[in-house]
């Protein structure tokens, strides 16, 4: 029983004086300084995206199919410690700016884009770690649909409204509410893909999918979705969309939101290629321009990632609770083998344990051995010192015994009243009464105070019996051994080790000489 095996090594501190162990100090949080490096990298890398964005909706008749540097600048912020924000705040603005500049925007309308831009981002950062706690976590369900309803629906608006209204000022582009709605979906496309995308590639555990073992399955089904969205965005003869849902399903279940992030983001590139390249089933969709075909294309995308996200977070939160059960249990588990007072296991994990270690050493024919402790006058001890002293005399020397057994496959227990038990599979008679005596001297030199015992000090008597199981004996004949020689240790003076020398070749173990 494996659950057992830590009981007794973690919780001896509580009411111990003299064998109390130090406490370790919490540690303390702290705010991160500034990564000059990192944010460095992050205004060049915004300025890479920036600039490809503006290129890309300049293919595209001028519209931004999906803007990424708002989502990516969002994401790692948000991961971010908040004395560190205003920094990133301004890379992202002088990044917005430097790229508009550079593709030949005049120098007014930049720095107005790169304002609107930048408050998405310090409106979404703000509101959401406010509400939902920072780092914020994309993958659970309540701060997902809060992302979902701020940051892709509501902080891309009003960014929309004012990049809208402030090109207008400059370059006659038609009406507004046709350069909102193209700037809209281009930022709510770049926001809802590339943020959780970003973010889940900070995750620690995200690059476990992509590790040898699991890289092959990973990239499997990962193809499924992209096949399907290649076959249907290469035919344009049949409106053929709806197979790409199923794809993605299975990723969903497979991948759950790391890979449902994934997926989305493929399908994204494969179908905005496609449909910028005049091909798919899109394209019969007749009397309308490239525009009007690019806004439906955005459309499928949102609806894919406004169904599948909240499903892939649900997934996630499901198998969170899977494991909190599954730790739960375990603890409960633990509790119901641990003896309350010492933090050993108890009498009913101990009879569990010993049945299995015999059947494991009758099965491979090894030793098996078993110390059996009583402690030495512990009812005088209580009438002295009161049961509360003799609580606490019982807690120190099952410490004794468990840190004596630390690093060892042997399992203590604490028997019943003043006993104690020692599991020790695959040990010689030897070796045990090796073992015996340390766990002796160690609780004679705590030097707990007894005044009714003629040393002077709390002591405590061992009996030990080991041996080879037989076939058709059972884990009882090793226990009245260990009884025998315990009663003999008592017998002869206490504070002594003695040992049944085991011959387990019948139903009964037989009481050899005792050693000390």
């Amino acid at each position: 029983m494996d659950i057992v095996k830590s009981v007794g090594e973690a919780s001896l501190d509580v009411g111990l004086n003299d064998c109390a162990a130090d406490e370790i100090p919490n540690a303390q949080t702290e705010s991160k300084p500034l990564h000059w490096g990192h944010l460095t990298a992050t205004f060049f890398v915004l300025l890479l995206f920036s600039w490809l964005g503006i290129v890309l909706s300049r293919q595209s008749d001028g519209v931004a199919t999906i803007w990424f540097t708002n989502g990516l600048l969002f994401a790692l912020v948000v991961t971010r410690p908040k004395n560190t924000w205003i920094p990133y705040f301004i890379a992202g603005f002088l990044a917005d700016t430097l790229a508009d500049v550079i593709y030949g925007d005049p120098l007014r309308l930049s720095i107005g884009v790169a304002v609107a831009n930048s408050v998405e981002v310090i409106i979404s950062s703000v509101l959401l770690t406010r509400w939902f706690g920072s780092p914020l976590q994309l993958t659970k369900r309540l701060p997902l649909l809060g992302f979902l309803g701020i940051a892709v629906v509501g902080a891309t608006a009003l960014t929309s409204a004012l990049g809208a209204s402030w090109t207008l000022l400059f370059v006659d582009t038609g009406p507004w509410w046709m350069l909102f709605r193209t700037w809209y979906l281009g930022d709510v496309l770049g926001m809802a893909i590339i943020a959780p995308l970003v973010f889940i590639l900070q995750r620690p555990g995200f690059f476990t999918m992509l590790q040898s073992k699991q890289l092959p399955r990973t990239l499997l089904l990962l193809l499924v979705p992209a096949a399907a969205t290649a076959l249907v965005f290469s035919h344009s003869k049949d409106p053929l969309i709806f197979f790409i849902f199923p794809a993605l399903l299975l990723v969903t279940f497979r991948l759950g939101f790391p890979g449902t992030v994934l997926a989305v983001f493929v399908i994204a590139l494969i179908s905005i290629w496609f449909t910028v390249t005049g091909h798919g089933p899109l394209m019969l969709i007749t009397g309308t321009n490239l525009l009007h075909k690019i806004v439906i294309e955005q459309i499928f995308l949102a609806v894919a990632l406004f169904t599948f996200f909240p499903v892939a977070a649900l997934l996630e939160e499901r198998k969170a609770l899977e494991i909190s059960l599954q730790k739960s249990e375990l603890r409960y588990r633990e509790l119901a083998n641990a003896d309350a007072l010492t933090g050993l296991a108890n009498r009913r994990a101990f009879d569990e344990i010993l049945e299995e270690a015999w059947n494991r050493a009758t099965r491979n024919e090894q030793s098996l051995a078993l110390l059996l402790i009583d402690v030495d006058l512990f009812k005088a001890y209580n009438d002295l010192y009161g049961h509360v002293g003799g609580d606490e005399c019982l807690r120190c020397i099952a410490k004794v015994i468990a840190s004596a057994l630390q690093g060892r496959a042997e399992i203590a227990a604490r028997f019943g009243g003043e006993e104690f038990a020692v599991i020790l599979p695959n040990t010689t008679m030897e070796t045990a009464v090796q073992v015996a005596e340390d766990v002796r001297h160690a609780v004679a030199g705590m030097k707990v105070p007894h005044s009714g015992n003629q040393l002077g000090i709390q002591t405590i008597s061992v009996g030990v019996a080991a041996g080879v199981p037989h076939r058709n004996a059972t884990a009882i004949s090793l226990l009245t051994a260990s009884d025998h020689a315990l009663y003999r240790a008592k017998y002869l003076g206490r504070n002594r080790v003695e040992s049944a020398a085991a011959v387990i070749n019948r139903t009964e173990m037989s009481t050899a000489d005792s050693t000390a």
